[in-house]
């Protein structure tokens, strides 16, 4: 990589552990919020609702705003609103206070994803191995559960939203004061093996709509994609809001929310390292074909985690496993993405990508918290994530033969036989 590669690498890297570390405090934090603020189980995972809504909502308007004004603005304006809505989080004194300060929170984060990938889409040759690494920081993120957990335990939650404030303030100054530049009004470059996709320049700039300059066949690319992430989304949150808990229960349906923080750690480590291999993966080989397998490997993942009832090895073995391959999907779907959209679309792509997954997937909290307050586990959630992941496995199955068919080598014409010239004398 060039220099200018490793800067915009370095920002999104920080920009990408911070979101999900920031967000998902709350999910480690469920059994201790619970008995402060005297709530049950529905409403304890509600309270995060709106601001995961927003998260997704936002990501279109983020993508608009980021062509306009740049990355380098839009994530200033990230780092300190999400530093101001962290701190609002640890200074809450009541359930209202808290719900209203994590809706900030949501609508803060909102404007990351669109900045952050389009910039790595745009500014980096090699994107898969990029967003891998992307993919990386933002696992790092996801253990902000385990550490909301941790913080709960020495008794005091308040101070893990007062130091990831801390870092998101730490990092706006640093990237104010720096002359780091992370514009993405560049040139687009290639991506990924020399045989591209006969799908990526399907597109005509004179078109007056938004997407109406797409090929059809790359607008039922686009449909199919957005399908299955939005399923996937659901997943990811109904995933991210039992997961922590599950793992930390001293017996089959008793959430202490005491147990060890090292065992969530680990498994969002691993999510990790399955998100930098199938970015790799994807750089070398049929991403889409990558997409199948790694949701198809997720149905039995979530119904041995199903069956493990969130206790002992089983348990951590089914959800490390489940981590790896559930993860792994997120760099190759972004890939996907930059390869079937044209460049001065990207950014809006991917807000639309995030509309569904943050903001549809959203209603994966409250189905978590209704299945815990009925039936007192978090076993049947993943009941449900392996039939959701079936369904996702259907949708990806159609995009492989559409992208198939488009790709397949057009048949040779059979030319007359060019007749002899005449020698000259």
């Amino acid at each position: 990589m060039t220099r200018k590669e490793y800067s915009i690498l370095g920002v999104t890297v920080v920009g990408h552990c911070l979101c999900h570390w920031s967000v998902l405090i709350v999910t480690g934090l469920l059994v201790t919020l619970r008995e402060a603020f005297a709530l049950t189980e529905f409403w304890v995972t509600a309270l995060p609702l709106t601001g995961y809504v927003l998260m997704g909502v936002g990501a279109v308007p983020a993508g608009v705003i980021t062509d306009r004004w740049g990355a380098r603005t839009v994530l200033l304006i990230y780092f300190f609103s999400t530093g101001l809505a962290c701190f609002a989080a640890g200074a809450a004194t009541n359930a209202w206070m808290l719900a209203i300060a994590l809706t900030a929170l949501g609508a803060a984060v909102s404007l990351y994803h669109p900045t952050g990938l389009a910039m790595i889409s745009h500014g980096i040759r090699q994107r898969g191995q990029a967003l891998g690494i992307h993919g990386m920081a933002g696992s790092i993120g996801l253990a902000g559960s385990s550490f909301g957990l941790w913080m709960a335990t020495m008794g005091s939650w308040r101070t893990a939203y007062f130091v990831v404030a801390a870092v998101a303030v730490a990092a706006g100054v640093t990237l104010w004061v720096l002359p780091i530049h992370v514009e993405q009004r560049e040139r687009d470059v290639p991506a990924g093996p020399p045989h591209s996709s006969k799908l990526e320049t399907s597109f005509n700039p004179k078109a007056k709509n938004i997407y109406g300059g797409l090929d059809r066949s790359v607008l039922i690319v686009l449909a199919l994609l957005y399908g299955a992430m939005m399923f996937s989304g659901l997943n990811y949150r109904a995933l991210m809001t039992s997961l922590p808990t599950y793992l930390t229960a001293d017996e089959p349906g008793v959430y202490t929310g005491k147990g060890s923080s090292a065992i969530v750690l680990t498994v969002f480590v691993i999510g990790g390292i399955g998100q930098f291999l199938a970015g790799r993966f994807a750089d070398r080989a049929s991403a889409v074909r990558l997409y199948v397998a790694l949701v198809a490997t997720s149905v039995p993942m979530a119904l041995l985690l199903a069956f493990s009832a969130g206790v002992g090895n089983l348990a951590a073995g089914a959800a490390m496993g489940l981590a790896l391959v559930h993860f792994g999907t997120q760099p190759v779907e972004n890939l996907l993405i930059a390869k079937h959209t044209p460049a001065h679309l990207r950014s809006m792509s991917y807000g639309f990508k995030f509309l569904l997954t943050f903001g549809v997937g959203a209603l994966g909290a409250p189905m978590v918290g209704a299945l815990w307050d009925a039936t007192g586990t978090f076993a049947w959630t993943y009941v449900i994530f392996a039939a959701v992941a079936v369904i996702v496995t259907a949708i990806v199955m159609v995009l492989v033969k559409v992208i198939a068919r488009h790709d397949e080598p057009e048949p040779a014409v059979d030319l007359p036989p060019t007749p002899p010239v005449a020698e000259q004398a």
